[in-house]
């Protein structure tokens, strides 16, 4: 799925700057381009105003027409006392400059003040209006996002930024049909391989297979070399091979997808490298924005606090999206930094609502926050959550720790070890490791008198089982030898890992179950 980014970011990337496929469209859509620059050139003449201006950059910075660019960043620059968006202002700056898009914006209720005045002056701004829907999905606001994406897709049907950027917002408020047929109507999809990467992800979380994936397939599979403007297509069809079962033509596809990767395909590829014997190397670890992959890349290596690090940039790069806070609670927890996870954990909840399993990982950081009140009142009402039962384990083991927490040792160690039964009867190994761990790690913390036995049973089986994490928490309460075998046993694992792929978003899970 195509990364929601600013403008300001987007314009400097990849995405931006390259081309369209050589087709019989490409050259009517590249003169169509230039024609758009060229009028937008002439209203800048006669209306020198900002929002004119802001609309221009992102054109000419797309159709490479850098000249442009700068002329229209200079009118931004010329007005940065009255304009009083620092992202615009910033954004203009790199144009002139040169800098680099490797970094991230926080939101702003100041970015989407100014933004609706200058759209009072000026409505007819696409980009703005997209920049201005994302800051409000990131405030929660995605039923007032509606308005500015409709009216941006209006706008600018043929605009790369706005198509991709319209159908990553579908995909967040789970219309997925929507962004579905938005992207397969589009006038770009004949011709556009950022827009036919979109497309053909969208129709695999969907369970079709798009029209375009096998003549796409054959073209990259035969090319001996491709350039970055087709490494997510190259990734995206890559990821339709090898779900239908053809690992060969899957794994040729990835390595074009990793020849120039961006930090989307290179999610693909860690998604991939397992079964494909893939090698993800530290140069491509350096792909600007690549927060995700970086953080997943750490955690294996049980470089928990970077992978923290990692993950808050990831958050502030996708603020709209709770994944990246499901993240740093997972992590935080790893860590025993409770109280972070539990700011962490609220964040995520907010942003997916009702979804259980977030409102588990919250209950899990209130309990071990020491907010008893209203973790017991959570514990009940989840208890008849209709999704209960597909979540039966976590439930369990919250229960465990929530024993724990009110001084019945013996309950919580009947709710854990019944949380492990239910792992293992459902066949979820990532969870019977993190159940284990954690029971170890409570047991100890509250003062449990058979502590001593459940840390060595939980350090004997979870080196069997595949989770990363049960291993990191599990080696903290154990001597220099045995955790040292714990150690070894999670670093061997590094190139073994099975990864996990997240449909909705194109890109590798971060967490275990």
């Amino acid at each position: 799925m195509p990364r929601w980014r600013p403008s300001w970011v987007t314009a400097t990337s990849a995405e931006a700057k390259s081309t369209l496929l050589p087709t019989r469209q490409s050259e009517g859509s590249k003169k169509k381009d230039e024609l758009e620059v060229s009028h937008k050139l002439r209203e800048l003449e006669l209306v020198r105003s900002v929002p004119v201006a802001a609309e221009l950059m992102f054109l000419a910075s797309a159709a490479g027409n850098e000249i442009a660019a700068r002329q229209a960043a200079e009118v931004i620059l010329a007005s940065r006392a009255q304009i009083g968006s620092t992202q615009l202002v910033r954004s203009a700056q790199q144009v002139l400059q040169g800098g680099s898009s490797d970094r991230v914006e926080s939101v702003s209720k100041d970015f989407v003040k100014h933004a609706r005045k200058l759209l009072a002056i000026d409505y007819r701004n696409p980009v703005l209006l997209m920049d201005t829907a994302r800051e409000l999905a990131a405030m929660r606001q995605d039923k007032a996002a509606l308005r500015y994406v409709r009216a941006a897709v209006a706008l600018a049907p043929s605009s790369r930024f706005v198509l991709r950027a319209a159908a990553r917002y579908y995909l967040h408020v789970g219309e997925h049909e929507i962004a579905h047929d938005l992207l397969r109507r589009s006038p770009l999809v004949g011709s556009d391989p950022w827009v036919q990467a979109s497309e053909i992800a969208v129709a695999t979380v969907l369970g079709k297979t798009s029209n375009l994936a096998k003549p796409a397939i054959k073209r990259l599979s035969e090319a001996k070399h491709v350039g970055a403007e087709v490494t997510e297509l190259a990734s995206a069809v890559g990821t339709v091979e090898l779900l239908s079962g053809s690992d060969k033509k899957a794994k040729t596809l990835f390595k074009h997808a990793l020849s120039h990767p961006n930090d989307n395909s290179l999610a693909q590829a860690e998604w991939a490298a397992a079964r494909l014997k893939l090698v993800v190397d530290h140069q491509a670890l350096q792909t600007p924005m690549s927060y995700e992959a970086n953080s997943h890349n750490a955690y294996r290596r049980q470089e928990i606090d970077s992978a923290i690090d990692h993950a808050v940039l990831w958050a502030k790069d996708e603020p709209f999206a709770s994944r990246p806070m499901d993240a740093q609670c997972y992590l935080l927890c790893l860590k025993g930094r409770y109280a972070e996870s539990l700011v962490a954990a609220k964040a995520a909840h907010d942003l997916d609502g009702d979804d259980i399993g977030p409102a588990l990982n919250l209950l899990f950081a209130q309990i071990q926050a020491g907010d008893l009140d209203d973790a017991m009142e959570d514990f009940l009402r989840l208890g008849r959550h209709p999704d209960l039962k597909m979540h039966a384990t976590h439930y369990l083991a919250n229960g465990g720790a929530l024993a724990y927490a009110s001084g019945d040792f013996e309950l919580g160690r009947q709710l854990y070890q019944r949380a492990i039964k239910s792992a293992r009867m459902r066949g979820e190994p990532y969870s019977e490791g993190l159940a284990r761990a954690f029971f170890a790690r409570i047991a100890t913390n509250v003062g449990d008198p058979q502590a001593n036995t459940i840390v060595h049973e939980s350090a004997e089986i979870v080196s069997r089982l595949p989770s990363v994490g049960a291993i990191y928490v599990v080696q903290g309460l154990v001597d220099a030898k045995k955790r040292k075998e714990l150690q070894t046993t999670a670093s061997a694992r590094v190139a073994k890992r099975a990864w996990r792929w997240d449909a909705i978003t194109n890109t590798l899970l971060m967490l275990d179950p």
